[in-house]
């Protein structure tokens, strides 16, 4: 076999089995844990005179209704408890962002 040939087949080894290498900078753990959902995100809640809803990853929610496998359990003055299983999780507005909209000519 020439020296070209025994190169080309051990860069074609070499291309194979790169494919199917770990990235050896990732800690271990997070190489066997696979890929990680994604924790909720509260964006918005809004008080009406209708009740409250909040606005979580971009949906409008009310308490019983589902983000991915969360569960909306309660919506508070700046929080979202969220349940799912055994665990429960709270999402918390940032203090900047809460503020009282005023309606024209009325009180808050």
């Amino acid at each position: 076999m020439s020296s070209v040939s025994a190169c080309l087949v051990t860069a074609a080894i070499t291309v194979a089995a790169a494919g199917e290498l770990a990235d050896p900078t990732m800690p271990p753990s997070h190489a066997a844990a696979g890929p990680v959902a994604a924790m909720p995100r509260l964006q918005a809640i809004i008080h009406t005179q209708a009740g409250e809803f909040a606005v979580v990853d971009g949906r409008r929610v009310v308490p019983g209704d589902r983000v991915g496998a969360w569960q909306i359990v309660e919506i508070g003055g700046g929080s979202v408890r969220l349940r799912e299983g055994g665990r429960e999780l709270e999402l918390r507005l940032a203090a900047e962002i809460r503020r009282a909209v005023i309606p024209r000519g009325g009180r808050p």
